[in-house]
């Protein structure tokens, strides 16, 4: 057993590079010589080794009750702006706009079913009408216009903008050329100008 290991420890050492020192043909180390590998040189290109920061359990009781803002004050570094101070590019805003009317026409969809299931037959239908006949108020008649067109608008904008964002999407996927920066900045002002515009339209018609 004893040999076995003596013999391991051999193989090993031999393994192992020299601290600089070749060794002479046919030598061997002893069993009992440790053979370290040369320190690295300051020009070493190897990575060194970060400390271990250990923390108390009070200390790490006070970092856990420490948000974000308060613990980057306490190293005095800058803190990441928040996402509001960035200004967003048109295409940027027409995509979430995209979503959003998307949003605005589901649930304006079910809450117009929620009306006909518990109201009845015929539910949303009065709804719309009373609505359109300047029943919300307002006043005079120009107000309860103003109430009128601003419905009207709240439903056509999103209709048109959703409509109109789903055929430009289309146009790129069968022309995808069309997807340069330039294009889709004049992309998103025309689907942007012609919503506003049909909402407008419709709103006083």
């Amino acid at each position: 057993m004893l040999r076995t290991t003596s013999s391991a420890i051999v193989r090993f050492t031999r393994s192992l590079p020299t601290a600089g020192v070749p060794l002479a043909r046919g030598s061997l180390p002893s069993s009992s010589t440790l053979i370290l590998p040369a320190s690295p040189s300051p020009q070493s290109p190897l990575p060194t080794s970060r400390g271990m920061t250990i923390l108390s359990k009070e200390s790490a009781e006070e970092y856990k009750k420490e948000n974000y803002t308060t613990r980057m004050a306490k190293t005095r570094r800058p803190v990441s702006p928040h996402v509001t101070i960035y200004s967003f590019p048109i295409c940027a805003i027409s995509s979430i706009t995209t979503r959003v009317t998307g949003c605005v026409l589901s649930f304006g969809a079910a809450g117009i079913g929620l009306v006909e299931i518990f109201g009845g037959n015929g539910a949303a239908l009065s709804l719309m009408q009373y609505i359109g006949s300047g029943g919300l108020g307002g006043v005079g008649f120009l107000g309860a216009g103003v109430v009128v067109a601003g419905a009207k608008f709240s439903v056509a904008f999103p209709f048109a903008y959703h409509y109109l964002g789903g055929l430009r999407h289309l146009v790129w996927d069968g022309k995808p050329e069309m997807l340069t920066n330039v294009e889709v900045e004049k992309a998103s002002y025309a689907l942007i100008g012609g919503s506003i515009l049909l909402g407008s339209l419709a709103a006083v018609l």
